[in-house]
């Protein structure tokens, strides 16, 4: 695993000047190509955060983040999905009808294929970011592959390989099946509690016999543990900060929990009290 890489003060200072150069230009260019260079600028904040290693596992990358945020007048729920947008799309999206507000969206889709296929609809269709939320929760994607004849696949999860924002947490509480609130270890003494919602599920409302099945399963689970390990550093389409939790009973080695230990989010799925999303 690769360390965090620790900015001085004169590489902090040059990584603002660099990002408002980058939001400055790309605003300029928005004049003249609204959607596609906000897109741009976006995707090239995402590149230039990543340069600097900040998403390596632990605490400080998050902490130089809201720092970030705070400079630049934005939040880091924003810089999040400027990172989430540089690491899902290998070279600047684009789309003559896609704008930013659409991939506040598109980035929550489980797969590449599906993702592609909203990307056409809106391009061909000129979408607005209200119509192409509809058209994901009506399931016109399932409709169209259901009306050619095609199976859809299961949306298998796919569990996280790569160590980075991954941090040791506290279980505080079992709010239902799919939400968690957990005190996460950030490093540097410094701890922060944070409501987490499991990725890629969603377990039916806790007043409901299987949703209520499903949070006492969690919670029994999390009894057993004194710590879980948890990768977050993506939020939902709701701004809630989505995460893939780990935990192994008997075991207090954090690198064999997040490499060998159960991984939660796929336990209710493989149970049926979770279906993926």
């Amino acid at each position: 695993m690769q360390k965090t890489q620790v900015l001085t003060e004169t590489g902090y200072a040059k990584l603002v000047s660099d990002i408002r150069k980058i939001i400055a230009e790309g605003r300029a260019r928005a004049g003249r190509a609204a959607g596609e260079e906000l897109v741009r600028s976006y995707w090239e904040v995402g590149r230039r955060i990543c340069e600097e290693n900040l998403t390596e596992r632990g605490g400080y990358g998050s902490s130089i983040l809201e720092d970030l945020a705070e400079e630049l007048d934005s939040d880091s729920s924003t810089l999040l999905r400027c990172i989430h947008l540089f690491e899902t799309y290998k070279s600047v999206p684009k789309g003559e009808n896609l704008k930013w507000s659409h991939y506040k969206y598109l980035l929550a889709l489980g797969s590449s294929q599906e993702r592609r296929w909203y990307e056409e609809l809106v391009n061909q269709q000129g979408l607005t970011t209200a119509q192409l939320a509809a058209a994901i929760k009506h399931g016109r994607f399932e409709e169209a592959q259901s009306k050619k004849g095609k199976k859809v696949k299961s949306k298998k999860l796919k569990r996280p390989e790569e160590a980075t924002y991954v941090y040791t947490a506290l279980v505080e509480r079992v709010v239902d099946g799919d939400t968690l609130i957990l005190r996460i270890d950030l490093g540097f003494t410094v701890w922060k509690e944070q409501r987490i919602r499991l990725a890629g599920i969603d377990c039916p409302p806790i007043d409901e016999p299987r949703g209520r099945e499903a949070y006492e399963y969690v919670r029994d689970q999390m009894a057993q543990v004194p710590f879980v390990m948890v990768k977050t550093n993506k939020i939902d389409i709701y701004g809630r900060y989505v995460g893939h939790i780990f935990y192994l009973p008997k075991s207090e080695d954090k690198d064999k929990i997040f490499e060998e230990g159960k991984y939660l989010n796929q336990e209710l799925v493989d149970k049926g009290l979770a279906k993926v999303i």
